[in-house]
């Protein structure tokens, strides 16, 4: 067995920390069950606020190591389980479900797995693995600033970080991804700089050309972006382009150029004359790159997007993908990169289609053996070997904060969660009472308004996997 698949999936049974003020929205649960149960909504309902919660700690029985020799459940018990997630009457025949080995791929449960139908946000899991597997974990995004003396024209030219801090960046000291990286860091190497001359006023632009598409995805809806659940994928921005720092904050419309006139701020404050506000550039720069910062590893950035379920980081992930391997960088090249990157590691890629990295499109098609394979084929190689690491964990972080807690599934269970009107989706890992290491995924469509009923049918299943051996009578 592989030592990074054990070291994904030791959880510390005390491990509290700050996980508790982590969102418990799905980012991209647009119309969240325990707001209403109306059978037709009219508009699609906001997210809950995050409230702080208190995780329960991971149970005993869930610290076990993964081992090839830890007893496998059986198929058939596991089959009947899954097909009752279909029979229960807070799902539907339209439920799908692929219970398999994490480590051999071997089938224990199959209801349509190979339908592919509407996933949601457990899109973003084939995002993250597609971009880590075509640029490795430790990619790097890098903003950079271009000095041309002669014009006095310094250009933020963007590289696909929307994570930038206002000032200095962390570095690997905050919370996650996003800040690890400032504009102020900027201005300090530009100061330092020595062809940084300023004989007089200096004009600001952004150029972020490299992303060629409109940054607004045509398939999101505009409710998306009127409630701050995603903001436009201009490939640089500050702070999520968030313009305060709630999470469903409203998002600048051109996060570009709103980062420019932060980089303005900054440099008048660090003395130097800048001419008005900044703007876009008409072309890429010539002129001495002075200074350039780098974004958090892909793997950490992978982490916040899978944790929060970010639209926003998703959908530019895919983007980045697309430029780092020669592709458009459009959904078009987005969800060929995406593919590309899956069936470099063996996951199963037949009849998938991609509209969006994030899971807004109603277009997307995914069948749960497309999840599944890919958390089998990611474990298995040597880019994507840490998936465990980036999966929120059940009963403690993100998106799966406050499910099951007080169950035999927290601390068992890494996830992603989705959900669209009428979609309700799961994907992700579940450890047996036995210490077996499953992948699963259960995805459900054209279903009656709401999410309270089909999550407690879907939960229901994780809980006997984590519960059980689920062995044979």
């Amino acid at each position: 067995m592989r030592v990074k698949i054990m070291a994904g999936v030791l959880v510390p049974a005390l491990v509290l920390g700050g996980a508790g003020a982590y969102l418990v929205a799905d980012a991209n649960d647009l119309v969240p069950g325990w707001i209403t149960n109306q059978p037709v909504p009219v508009a699609p309902a906001p997210f809950l606020t995050a409230a702080a919660v208190a995780p329960s700690p991971a149970p005993a029985s869930a610290v076990t190591a993964v081992s090839t020799d830890a007893p496998a459940p059986s198929a058939a018990v596991v089959q009947a389980a899954a097909e009752q997630v279909r029979a229960d009457d807070r799902t539907g025949t339209s439920t799908n479900v692929s219970v398999v080995d994490a480590l051999t791929g071997e089938v224990y449960a199959d209801v349509s797995a190979a339908d592919t139908q509407v996933p949601a946000s457990t899109t973003k899991l084939l995002t993250a693995v597609g971009a880590i597997a075509n640029l490795g974990p430790d990619y790097r995004l890098v903003t950079r600033l271009v000095w041309e003396p002669d014009s006095g024209i310094l250009t933020l030219v963007a590289g696909g970080d929307m994570m930038l801090a206002e000032g200095a960046g962390h570095q690997g000291s905050g919370a996650d991804a996003n800040g690890w990286a400032g504009i102020g860091d900027l201005v300090d190497a530009a100061m330092a700089h020595p062809d940084f001359s300023l004989g007089g006023d200096v004009t600001v632009v952004v150029d972020d050309s490299a992303f060629e598409a409109d940054a607004v995805n045509p398939e999101w809806p505009q409710y998306a972006l009127d409630l701050g659940y995603i903001a436009p994928a201009s490939g640089l921005a500050v702070n999520i382009a968030r313009m305060t720092d709630e999470n469903y904050a409203q998002r600048y419309p051109d996060p570009s150029v709103a980062a420019g006139d932060v980089l303005v701020a900054a440099l008048r404050d660090a003395g130097v004359s800048v001419s008005g506000d900044a703007s876009r550039a008409s072309g890429p720069g010539n002129g001495i790159e002075i200074a350039a910062v780098e974004s958090a590893p892909l793997s950490e950035v992978a982490f916040l997007l899978l944790r929060d379920s970010d639209n926003t980081i998703a959908e530019i992930v895919s983007l980045v993908n697309a430029l780092e391997t020669g592709r458009a960088t459009t959904p078009a090249g987005a969800a060929a990169a995406t593919r590309a990157g899956l069936e470099s590691i063996g996951a199963p890629v037949a009849g998938l289609e991609l509209y969006d990295g994030a899971g807004f499109s109603t277009r997307n098609r995914i069948a749960p053996v497309h999840l599944s394979g890919a958390i089998v084929a990611a474990l298995q190689a040597d880019a994507t070997a840490d998936l465990l690491d980036w999966l929120p964990l059940a009963g403690l972080e993100g998106t799966v904060a406050t499910r099951y807690e007080d169950t035999d599934a927290a601390g068992a269970v890494r996830a992603k969660t989705g959900s669209l009107t009428g979609v309700t989706a799961l994907a992700g890992t579940v450890q047996t009472a036995d210490g077996r290491l499953l992948a699963f995924a259960i995805l459900a469509d054209g279903m009656p308004y709401g999410q309270t009923a089909p999550r407690a049918a879907f939960d229901a299943l994780i809980q006997t996997l984590a519960g059980c051996g689920c062995e044979e009578s």
